[in-house]
């Protein structure tokens, strides 16, 4: 074999053997992507604990706790107060209420509905809602969600377009759990006026619903503030402590329960220490 032929089979052999390389890194490129390919498939399945929470998602009833009495407590009936007279507060996301059941239910003692909220906002089964409980016989009364950047006068002028004062059986409530970027005086301020607005309207002081927290960082500092009736969010089965041992009348304990003719959760409160209805009657 002459030098010619021994280089005519050296340049074969090499390429040869550069074509398998090649092959084979292909390979193991186009496996190493279809295995990242498979690591990155996202799975879109609904996430259970995520999920937001709907009306409809609660087929069984659920007992409502029951409580030591205290003071002027105990085993009461409708109307009459207590440590174990409850009461519910509702809008538009508890969709269509069968209120004829609620009523039947003897510790649900009190509603509140939601009237608006802001400056254009109304709930659309205000109405509804409030007929169906004068209907049945319940004390109702109304709400109005706070939004402390917009006009408390306008937020009032629309409260006062859905709702008629003289048909109230309890004092109205005032909503307050956002700041939405205003400062603490501004959101202060604004609260004042709208209490002002609501105390010339009815002839008497609404109620301040707000968190435990809530309460504690930004009304607690306001003397003025301090000077109403409290409603408080707080979900366990402890009462909740203000600052300053702040009295309170109705302690809202749980915003995942449940009475018949209301599908899904329900917010539910009750009256604490010597409290009772006598203390949010408008009439």
């Amino acid at each position: 074999m002459n030098n010619v032929s021994r280089a005519y089979i050296y340049i074969i052999m090499t390429l040869a053997a550069s074509l398998c390389f090649t092959s084979a890194w292909a390979d193991k490129r186009d496996k190493n992507k279809k295995n990242k390919q498979e690591v990155e498939v996202v799975d879109m399945s609904p996430d259970p604990i995520a999920r937001k929470s709907r009306p409809d998602r609660h087929p069984q009833a659920l007992e409502m706790p029951r409580f030591a009495a205290s003071g002027g407590g105990g085993t009461v009936g409708r109307g009459t107060g207590g440590s174990e007279a409850h009461g519910i507060d509702v809008s538009h996301y508890q969709g269509r209420i069968n209120w004829d059941e609620v009523a039947r239910d003897h510790r649900v003692t009190y509603v509140y509905l939601k009237a608006t909220e802001g400056v254009n906002t109304i709930d659309d089964t205000y109405a509804y809602n409030f007929n169906e409980c004068k209907r049945v016989g319940l004390k109702v009364g109304s709400y109005l969600f706070f939004r402390p950047h917009l006009s408390a006068q306008a937020q009032f002028d629309l409260f006062k377009s859905r709702v008629n004062t003289r048909q109230q059986d309890l004092l109205p409530v005032i909503d307050v759990e956002v700041i939405r970027g205003v400062s603490e005086s501004v959101m202060q301020a604004r609260l004042l006026e709208l209490c002002d607005l609501f105390e010339k309207e009815y002839g008497k002081k609404p109620i301040i619903y707000t968190g435990k927290n809530f309460y504690n960082k930004y009304i607690y500092g306001n003397h003025r503030l301090r000077a109403y009736k409290f409603f408080i969010a707080a979900y366990s089965f402890i009462e909740p402590d203000l600052y300053g041992d702040n009295d309170y009348v109705m302690w809202q304990y749980s915003a995942t329960g449940s009475v018949r003719g209301i599908r899904g959760n329900v917010d539910m409160s009750r009256f604490v220490g010597r409290h009772s209805i006598k203390d949010i009657l408008y009439r």
